[in-house]
């Protein structure tokens, strides 16, 4: 085989060695090169926040479903969310709200009469002047600013007659006392708010012996009295009642002497709640937040019948409010 002719050829010779070699460098470009491997590790601060990413992904995950969940069972339910509960004081503002007075008229707009008609020995027109004689002797009593700011009786004894005023001039006109009390609502030092106390009553009146005119009044009275946040918790701590059933005697002269003809003082009762029975004993009206010696009471006794209490068609309780 060395002898073939080709392989004697010196050119032939040339051209197969460059040929293999271009061969080989193929064959060399076709086989892969080995890959150097690079091991990538993570720094524990990447660690670490890698779990956070993951953990908080998994959390909002969860608190996505459950207000899915909780939106489903409202819509189902057709029912809003209920608004927590909101404890309510006292509004100084209002103070009438939420007790027995809310819808009372002020003053003695709370009072109504029957129309004047005759009665016994009295004109209508003489009836109802006895109405309006009897009307402002309450307003003087209950209502008046000389009594509710001073104590002071002096428009009470004006309406009345001669011989009754001096009678009831030195109580009236003296110090605080039980008896003074009974005749004048008496303010202590806990003043009132700046409204005006509010009432309910009626008026009926009946003939007396001739030439006697008998007016009586069922009334009650609600005041209002001024405190701070921490005194009252709710307004039956700041407004106290006054139940009055009182006769009014109406005379005319002749038959009576002049000195007896007028107004004068009947029978009467009078019963009082929600008021300091500490203040009560000395004949003044206080509220009952005012005895420092006992809780703030949130209700009337259980034996007391609230609306029969203030109600001026019902008889007057007897029950004692304070013992």
């Amino acid at each position: 085989m060395e002898t073939h002719p080709d392989l004697m050829d010196p050119e032939w010779r040339k051209q197969a060695e460059r040929e293999a070699r271009i061969g080989a460098k193929k064959d060399r470009k076709r086989i892969p090169k080995p890959r150097s491997r690079r091991r990538f590790r993570m720094s524990r601060r990447g660690r670490v926040l890698t779990l956070f990413l993951v953990v908080t992904v998994v959390v909002l995950g969860a608190g996505a479903v459950v207000m899915q969940q909780l939106r489903g069972r409202d819509a189902g339910s057709g029912q809003p969310p209920r608004a927590a509960p909101v404890a309510i004081g006292v509004d100084l503002a209002r103070p009438y709200e939420r007790t027995p007075a809310a819808n009372w008229r002020e003053g003695i707009a709370g009072i109504t009469m029957p129309r004047g008609e005759p009665v016994g020995d009295f004109t209508a027109q003489e009836v109802e002047a006895g109405f309006r004689t009897v009307t402002q002797a309450i307003a003087a009593a209950r209502l008046g600013t000389p009594v509710l700011r001073a104590g002071d009786g002096s428009e009470l004894l004006a309406l009345l007659t001669p011989n009754e005023r001096a009678r009831l001039e030195p109580t009236l006109t003296g110090p605080v006392t039980i008896e003074k009390g009974n005749f004048l609502t008496l303010i202590g030092p806990k003043g009132l708010l700046p409204v005006t106390p509010r009432m309910t009553g009626f008026l009926t009146v009946k003939a007396g012996r001739t030439g006697e005119l008998i007016i009586h009044a069922s009334y009650t009275t609600a005041y209002a009295f001024d405190a701070l946040p921490s005194e009252a918790r709710t307004p039956a701590d700041i407004v106290p009642f006054v139940r009055d059933e009182q006769d009014y005697v109406i005379r005319k002269a002749p038959p009576f002497d002049k000195a007896d003809a007028g107004l004068d003082f009947g029978d009467g009762a009078a019963y009082r709640t929600r008021m300091a029975c500490d203040a009560a004993k000395a004949g003044i009206l206080a509220p009952q937040y005012a005895d420092k010696d006992r809780p703030v009471a949130v209700g009337m006794p259980v034996a007391v019948d609230e609306v029969a209490t203030y109600d001026p068609t019902k008889p007057l309780p007897s029950l004692e409010t304070c013992k």
